[in-house]
Order: C-alpha cells, then sequence, then structure tokens
C-alpha cells in the first residue's frame, strides 16, 4: 500500500489567493491530503514556525475555507480540519454546521483530549450528529488508556505526534514511538508528525510500520516567502523517502 503524505497548511497563510494557487499547483500524485488549520488565538500545541503562520486572522471567516474546497474536490484529493477547541467551542453548534455544509468529514482538535477531556466524550458525539468524524491526536507520552478509550469511540485514521508539539527536539528513538503507537492501535492507520525533521525520519516512521507523514513546519519558510517552487520541491523530497522506505 501506498504511504499516505499529508500536507499542512493554514489558511491564510501566507494570504488566501497564495494558498489557493499553492494547492492547485502541486504535482498530482504527490500529496494525498491537505491538513487546513483554521488560525488560532491560542495554538498552543503548535511549535514556533507553526504558531507564525497563525497571525491575528479571524479564525472562523470559514467563506476563505470555500476555493481551496473546491480545488482539492476537483482534484480528488481529502482535506480534514484543524481547529482548537479553545476556539470552536464557544459558538460549537454554528460551528460545526458551517463546516459540514462544506463537505468537511474529518477534524483533529489538539487541545480537546488534553485541556477538555471533561467535554469531549459529548463533542465527539456532536460530532458525528454533523457528519464529521474526530481524528484522535495522540503523541508518545499520551497514556494507553486515554489512546485505547478514544480509538474505541472513533472510526478515523489517528494522527500520531512523535514531539508533545512541532517545533519541540525532545530525544526520541522513532522506531520504539512507532511500535508502541502500532502495538495500542492494532488496527488503525497511523499517520505520525510534529518532530518528522528530514527524509530520513520520514523512512524510519515508514520502515518501522507507519502508515504515513504529516509535514508542515518543513515549507513555512517558503511560503512565507511565496516560494511555492521550493515549498513544493520539499514536499517532493518527502514523497521520494517514504516511497523509497517501502
Amino acid at each position: 500500500m501506498k504511504s499516505r503524505l499529508l500536507v499542512y497548511l493554514t489558511l491564510g497563510f501566507p494570504d488566501n489567493e497564495f494558498v489557493e494557487d499553492f494547492v492547485r499547483t502541486v504535482p498530482d500524485g504527490i500529496v494525498d491530503g491537505f491538513e487546513l488549520g483554521l488560525p488560532s488565538s491560542d495554538p498552543r500545541y503548535d511549535g514556533p514556525k507553526i504558531r507564525s503562520t497563525h497571525g491575528n486572522r479571524n479564525h472562523f471567516n470559514l467563506d476563505k475555507m470555500d476555493g481551496i474546497l473546491r480545488i482539492c474536490s476537483d482534484r480528488k484529493i481529502r482535506v480534514n480540519v484543524l481547529s482548537y477547541y479553545s476556539d470552536i467551542g464557544n459558538s460549537e453548534s454554528s460551528n460545526l454546521l458551517a463546516l459540514s455544509d462544506r463537505s468537511v468529514h474529518e477534524m483533529i482538535v489538539p487541545d480537546l483530549l488534553i485541556d477538555y477531556a471533561e467535554v469531549a466524550d459529548a463533542f465527539i458525539s456532536r460530532l458525528k450528529e454533523t457528519g464529521i468524524s474526530l481524528i484522535p491526536f495522540f503523541n508518545a507520552a499520551t497514556p494507553d488508556r486515554v489512546i485505547e478509550k478514544y480509538v474505541n469511540k472513533t472510526c478515523s485514521w489517528i494522527y500520531y505526534g512523535l514531539q508533545p508539539s512541532t517545533g519541540i527536539n525532545v530525544p526520541v528513538n522513532i522506531s520504539d514511538v512507532v511500535e508502541r503507537a502500532k502495538s495500542v492501535i492494532p488496527e488503525r492507520d497511523i499517520i505520525f508528525g510534529f518532530g518528522i525533521r528530514n527524509g530520513g525520519d520520514a523512512m524510519e516512521i515508514i520502515r518501522a510500520g507507519g502508515h504515513g507523514i504529516a509535514i508542515g513546519s518543513a515549507i513555512v519558510d517558503d511560503l512565507a516567502r511565496h516560494d511555492k517552487a521550493a515549498a513544493i520541491q520539499k514536499i517532493l523530497e518527502y514523497r521520494e523517502a517514504i516511497d523509497s522506505a517501502v
């Protein structure tokens, strides 16, 4: 099976027109999905690079998503949305309805199981009611009992962080992290991110049994310079790394 490569983009960074053009320009067959981050007032589990992309934008000006979603639909590229519960929770019903109306079917909420565990079960139920699946986010510090509980409450693939957040470089043995994740989550696809530094890390993840990788910080500087060619070249390098690992 082909390893999956997901690319994270923050909505509106560096500007909406550039993001749409970038999504349109990425060559066919390179990216399996885009992870579209809604700018947050407190992106606490993102590292410095990704935090710098949030700025002071209106994180629920969802009209800005429409062009990207249309392009991805035409190109048959999947899109999931990342939003912090600290942002979405205040107007939860209307925000979830707006996402559902745009045919968003998968969502990552990185602070949900950490900072809002008391409302997580009810929120997951409300997501399901609007046709949206929660993609559970775990990392190497997540207790097994928490992983097992939310694997049983969801049905999507799993996002697993090598590090507690992007831009944090705690020494880790990548093979050990992947093998531990697979032992606790034996029957679900696991995509690894948050701390992939280079193609060598990506290859090690796939060789250890990971189903794919997600990158974002690697292309932030290129996007900030409006340098599509450089960002696409980096994505190609990660694609080649995971393809050669099989």
